[in-house]
């Protein structure tokens, strides 16, 4: 049975006009505006049908905010990010649902990051999770994956791009901070954010934390002190209001990121306290980790692969799941998309964003201090 899903979405990537050159109707796989820095904002249709495997955006349902951001003498700015905020939040308050903000990974184009957030949300739905899905897309490049030889130079490409916006996911991510905070308190368990980010977009998260460690302080905005570069004894001493939760739970699937990110300031040891958890899903069936990323641009051991390094130097809030014997390969043929393939791993996955501790959560086996080994049933 077809359903219509709304995606809303931000992107840092290159919009592409109309022959008449006065509407945007996609995006690229290039950075946009200001070397990728701005952020336009919108939503758009996905029909899916889980039954078929099929997920399409809706031809005409792109609608890309507006913003008029040096207005005419008298009048107001107008904030595409406000638009589409404002948007997400009535439908959260509608629908007394939370929302899933969604970072995609290596090779997605602008219409597969759209498609692939329709079909998560779905998914997870049919899992029980109910959910409002908001997609941050950043310039990759799509459709690669499978091709022979293979995509080494789109790879570095995308590694690239994922390194370059940084600054653009900090600002999102500062605008999401700034929307919890309009949230009516009254109904707090309803409006739940939480973060899912899978495969390269472990590395863009990485690199948008560390942005947006480096924004002014509100009051810092207020009195025009300028942008600063903080470093591991700056972060020490920071008013710790400044970086507080925004998301409820965290996920990362098939992270393409350093197995060593908790354990380094200029990487992923501060993202804790974005979340209240923050749970990492791997397994070393994992082709695409095994195959592109470690051999391609020797970037060490995967946290995707293995977990963590080192759990007992990390937060406590981070708990680690081995997904290796729940799967095979006829159900996820690279065992790098198995988040959004494999219905158990799903389910355990929504046990995490339902709030279940992870030591009530069914089917799994304690290996050592957070860390689980998920088993079939």
């Amino acid at each position: 049975m077809e359903t219509s899903v709304t995606v809303y979405f931000g992107t840092n990537r290159q919009p592409q006009m109309n022959s008449s050159g006065d509407q945007i109707v996609d995006f690229g796989s290039d950075p946009g505006p200001i070397s990728g820095y701005a952020v336009r904002f919108g939503q758009a249709t996905v029909a899916v049908d889980l039954l078929q495997n099929t997920n399409s955006l809706v031809p005409g349902s792109l609608f890309v905010a507006p913003e008029v951001l040096t207005p005419a003498p008298g009048a107001a700015p107008q904030f595409g990010s406000r638009t589409i905020f404002d948007a997400l939040r009535q439908s959260m308050a509608d629908k007394a649902r939370p929302t899933l903000v969604f970072i995609h990974g290596f090779s997605n184009s602008f219409k597969d990051a759209i498609e692939r957030a329709g079909w998560i949300s779905a998914f997870y739905a049919a899992g029980g999770l109910a959910a409002d899905i908001f997609v941050f897309t950043w310039p990759s490049r799509g459709g690669l994956l499978g091709s022979v030889p293979l995509p080494y130079a789109d790879y570095e490409h995308d590694r690239s791009t994922a390194a370059a916006s940084g600054p653009a996911v900090g600002r999102t991510l500062r605008l999401l901070y700034d929307f919890v905070d309009r949230l009516d308190r009254r109904d707090w368990c309803r409006h739940e954010l939480h973060l899912l980010c899978h495969s390269m977009g472990n590395y863009v998260l990485r690199n948008g934390v560390q942005a947006w460690l480096k924004l002014p302080d509100p009051a810092d905005i207020l009195t025009g002190s300028p942008m600063r570069s903080l470093t591991y004894v700056d972060r020490a001493v920071r008013d710790p209001i400044t970086v507080r939760r925004t998301f409820d739970q965290v996920i990362l699937a098939a992270a393409d990121e350093d197995d060593d990110s908790f354990d380094d300031p200029n990487k992923l040891d501060m993202l804790p306290r974005f979340g209240n958890a923050v749970t990492v899903y791997h397994t070393r069936k994992d082709w695409v980790l095994n195959t592109l990323s470690s051999k391609t641009k020797f970037n060490g051991p995967r946290l995707g692969t293995n977990g963590p390094d080192n759990m007992s130097a990390i937060s406590d809030k981070v708990n680690a799941i081995d997904v290796s014997e729940v799967f095979d390969y006829g159900d996820d043929a690279e065992g790098h998309q198995y988040y959004r393939k494999v219905t158990q791993i799903r389910d355990d996955i929504i046990a995490v964003l339902s709030g279940k501790r992870p030591i009530e959560i069914g089917n799994r086996s304690l290996l050592s201090p957070g860390r689980y080994l998920l088993r079939r049933p």
